[in-house]
């Protein structure tokens, strides 16, 4: 095989020599954090420098995935600069009925193939084969595409497979992104966390970065700067809570006075997370987020005793919750079952139903975040609401209805606040006693082997 120049074929910057030796030490590599500095780049450098290398230990024909989140973003991002920057002799970019789009390396040096996908469908994938697959703009997925793609991630004789990622904060899969590369918070279904590297980049690592631009990201309002020219993963564009300011809304937990007012909300869900909420309101109408539970897996009875556990010596003016789990207001479905919420009920736990409009309640919690120099927000966390101050932050804006978030995020915590928030508003002008309480308050006096007399 013929000798080629990589130091003189990519040209790195510093930052992306250190991605590049990553690629040699782990699995999971994920490269960025910041604009302008060179994500899109040294991702597809780094496969052929990957290529490059095998052949030369022998393996040949090696086919690795280079992926974008669909078709245009493909093209304009790895397509046309493919065509520009990779010379004639390395190989031939093409469009063919066996290998699809595709970068493929003259035999002379291995015959390896870049494979050029979009993530339009990604079950598509689900037989192939890549000994590395690199996404592009990797928190533009969700999280079960991870899951997906590394397990097609395989080759015969090769051990130092790989998952690479370039990427900024932001977008859907911000949370899960963050939670591996950044947190480095593990659990059992994820890989092993010394298999992870996260090479940080900015746009000052970058000499080919125009001064202009650096000057003009410097210029950004302080929390685009921030995301931008700092990569900070606390801030970031499409984010829908901009108020969020972890120094300004958690707290460390001190004792509650008994004569604050106590109230509960929750969210249910087995699939997905159940969460549960304590609040307090003062005397100048601030809300502290006490406790929370969050919880995956747990039926109603498990729910329950959990709640009653973290309850206990506790009064509450009410507790809410999702609307869903009532299924009517007289709480059997139209087949005559037990709801959710006659479940708790059953248990003790007497929810109210909270409203669930959604625009409404997310201009509430615009409304108790925000802050400034003067004014401190109206709603706070104790900083062991751990799933809270991990969630809220990351929820961003729903494509087609800007003004509500996107639901495709981890967005129970947020909920359970909006349900509480409506509630605290819209009690105002309840009556004392409404029929769904004095309903539940027949269901927890009654005999549960005659329920149906409650609904005669």
């Amino acid at each position: 095989m013929e000798q080629v120049s990589l130091k003189q074929l990519i040209n790195p910057s510093d930052r992306q020599v250190d991605f590049l030796n990553a690629t040699d030490e782990f699995k999971y590599v994920l490269y960025g954090g910041a604009k302008g500095g060179g994500k899109s780049y040294i991702l597809r450098w780094a496969l052929v420098r990957k290529l490059l290398k095998w052949a030369k230990q022998g393996h040949l024909g090696v086919r690795v995935g280079l992926f974008c989140e669909d078709y245009p973003a493909l093209k304009d991002r790895q397509i046309t600069k493919i065509a520009k920057e990779f010379p004639l002799w390395l190989g031939t970019l093409s469009d063919s009925n066996i290998e699809g789009m595709s970068f493929k390396l003259h035999k002379r040096y291995g015959g390896g193939v870049i494979a050029l996908r979009n993530l339009d469908d990604p079950s598509k994938y689900a037989s192939s084969e890549f000994a590395v697959a690199a996404l592009d703009e990797l928190t533009k997925n969700k999280r079960e595409l991870f899951d997906q793609l590394r397990s097609i991630v395989r080759w015969p004789g090769i051990s130092d497979t790989g998952f690479w990622g370039g990427t900024n904060p932001g977008e859907i899969g911000h949370l899960w992104v963050k939670k591996l590369w950044i947190d480095r918070s593990f659990g059992p279904e994820d890989p092993p966390s010394d298999q992870f590297k996260f090479i940080k980049s900015l746009p000052t690592d970058n000499p080919h970065n125009a001064e202009s631009y650096l000057q003009d990201l410097k210029s950004l309002p302080e929390r685009l700067r921030k995301a931008y020219f700092e990569g900070n993963w606390d801030i970031f564009a499409g984010q829908y809570f901009t108020e969020w300011d972890k120094d300004r809304h958690v707290v460390v937990p001190f004792t509650i006075p008994p004569t604050v007012h106590r109230f509960r909300a929750y969210d249910h869900g087995r699939a997905n997370a159940a969460c549960c909420k304590w609040y307090a309101l003062d005397y100048d109408g601030r809300v502290w987020v006490y406790r929370e539970l969050y919880a995956k897996g747990l039926d109603v009875d498990q729910l329950a005793a959990e709640i009653n556990r973290m309850s206990v010596g506790e009064t509450y003016e009410y507790s809410v919750a999702d609307p869903a789990i009532f299924a009517n207001i007289g709480f059997t479905d139209k087949y005559g079952g037990q709801t959710i919420a006659e479940s708790f009920a059953r248990q003790g736990i007497m929810f109210l139903p909270a409203s669930n409009r959604r625009v409404d309640g997310w201009n509430l919690m615009h409304q108790y975040l925000r802050w400034d120099d003067n004014t401190p927000p109206r709603i706070l966390y104790f900083n062991t609401c751990y799933d809270s101050i991990r969630t809220i932050p990351a929820l961003v804006h729903d494509d087609v209805k800007p003004e509500d978030i996107d639901t495709d995020g981890e967005d129970h915590a947020a909920d359970v606040d909006r349900y509480f928030l409506m509630s605290l508003h819209e009690r105002k002008s309840m009556n004392p006693k409404t029929e769904v309480e004095q309903k539940l308050e027949q269901l927890k006096q009654s005999s549960s082997k005659e329920p149906w007399k409650l609904y005669a």
